[in-house]
């Protein structure tokens, strides 16, 4: 009998420590359960990831048959001329030597027209463009000053020109000068031209966190060119007029003392690529952007007399044609506020909970939680199809009306129900504001988050964490 009775007081003891805690306790429980359901939600960002790598992939597929990005290099001069040199018996010998020579000016003027081109769900800014180049050398005998090449050594003088993908070429080059034509060629013997090093992630696994080992390929750029006759050749006046393709970007390499550029296109998303930025803001007539640069260098691309390849391309500049329903990385940055959908969600659950004397089942969170959680795939897989903005709307709409319709089914309350619904649409019209900021996300998200906060600590002013307090 005593023991029964030790016992019994003992379990009055437990059960009334758990009484007098039992908000504490529920609480605790409801903050590991919204740990617990944040375990999916790096398996959503990388399948974010995973589906921007599938776009990435069809948009290089589509450059590669179309044209890739596009840089003009050129016109310039290359002479190759005999220089004395000593083999290894001592014996003087002439080994053939090669100098290049970019304009004293530079003019490029042209149309661009943009376009998509659609494979499956996916779609690449690619374009067409008619351009005139006009270029102004110093005269030939001045050259040879100041390269000291003696015209007796000259063994050739050609006139060379290079984008960056050939595949671009829509017609014949031909360029003009003093009334003579000159068509060039493909030219595999001139190396003036390297473009930038190609960093290749050789990391095996795509999401890790340390940083990737990386391999370097350099390629060079296929010129076209054209001898000529620097007896008949007017130095003064080179122009050549062409067509070309490319995609996404359009850069120019300002490779003279003076270089002016006058681009007019349809496409009015443009980001101003590289090192140079239009001298006057862009003009918009009749629904197509012009722009101008006018760039003068005392000593272009650190001299204008060159022996050997050389990379180009950081002194590049251009334009770079945007698609502005960048989905992904806006689907990206709304998975990151899950901890903030899934804890407002679950505090206002508990503050109903507590306030009102109810009790919600952990169960019944974790399902709201998944309910959030299939949100961020649902908008995943809509906004590829009707854009960002839509499916925002239709896929946070539905998880509002899911979890509406499942919580009044328990609350039994339409005045708490319509509480909690109107929390979520807040909630939702919130991030949804800050994703589209991009320099005053920041602070409009620290301010947002801090009246939050701010508000969480005034409900739960009224919460008994200790009944025996």
């Amino acid at each position: 009998m005593e023991n029964n009775y030790e016992e019994h007081e003992t379990n009055e003891a437990n059960s009334s420590v758990y009484s007098q805690n039992k908000t504490m306790i529920k609480g605790f429980l409801v903050c590991l359960l919204v740990l617990g359901l944040l375990i999916p939600i790096p398996f959503i960002l990388n399948l974010i990831e995973e589906r921007q790598e599938s776009k990435n992939k069809v948009m290089t597929e589509i450059s590669d048959k179309w044209s890739g990005s596009q840089t003009i290099y050129g016109p310039f001069l290359e002479i190759t001329y005999l220089k004395d040199a000593k083999n290894e018996k001592g014996e003087t010998i002439k080994n053939q030597e090669k100098t290049y020579i970019s304009a004293n000016e530079l003019n490029i003027k042209g149309t661009i027209d943009s376009q998509l081109k659609s494979r499956s769900i996916y779609n690449a800014v690619v374009y067409s463009s008619k351009l005139n180049v006009q270029s102004k050398f110093k005269n030939f005998q001045e050259i040879l000053n100041e390269t000291e090449i003696a015209s007796a050594d000259i063994v050739s003088t050609k006139i060379i020109f290079g984008i960056s993908d050939a595949k671009g070429y829509e017609d014949k080059l031909i360029v003009t000068s003093g009334g003579k034509n000159y068509p060039l060629t493909m030219d595999n013997q001139s190396t003036i031209l390297n473009v930038s090093p190609e960093v290749v992630n050789s990391t095996d696994d795509e999401y890790a966190v340390e940083q990737p080992k990386t391999e370097v390929k350099t390629s060079s750029i296929q010129v076209m060119s054209q001898k000529i006759d620097p007896t008949t050749f007017d130095f003064n006046q080179v122009s050549l007029n062409f067509s070309m393709k490319g995609s996404q970007l359009f850069n120019i390499i300002p490779s003279a003392i003076n270089t002016k550029v006058d681009l007019t296109t349809n496409w009015k998303d443009l980001k101003y690529d590289g090192n140079f930025l239009p001298n006057e803001d862009p003009t918009i007539k009749d629904g197509k952007t012009n722009v101008k640069w006018s760039i003068y260098q005392q000593n272009p691309l650190q001299g204008q007399i060159w022996n050997d390849a050389r990379n180009f391309s950081d002194y590049s500049f251009g334009v770079n044609f945007l698609q502005m329903n960048d989905h992904y990385d806006k689907t990206y940055r709304s998975t990151k506020y899950a901890i903030l959908f899934i804890g407002l969600t679950f505090v206002a659950f508990f503050f109903i909970e507590n306030r009102n004397h109810f009790n919600i089942h952990l169960v019944q969170y974790a399902l709201v939680g998944f309910a959030i959680s299939v949100n961020f795939v649902l908008l995943l897989s809509l906004s590829e199809y009707i854009g960002f903005d839509y499916a925002y709307f239709i896929s946070s709409g539905a998880t509002i009306l899911l979890i509406t319709f499942f919580v009044n089914s328990f609350l039994k309350s339409i005045s708490l129900t319509s509480k909690i619904t109107l929390m979520l649409v807040l909630l939702y019209a919130f991030i949804y504001s800050v994703l589209q900021l991009k320099e005053h996300a920041l602070l409009v998200g620290s301010i947002g988050l801090f009246f939050i906060v701010a508000i969480l600590m005034y409900y739960s002013k009224n919460i008994e964490w200790n009944k025996a307090n």
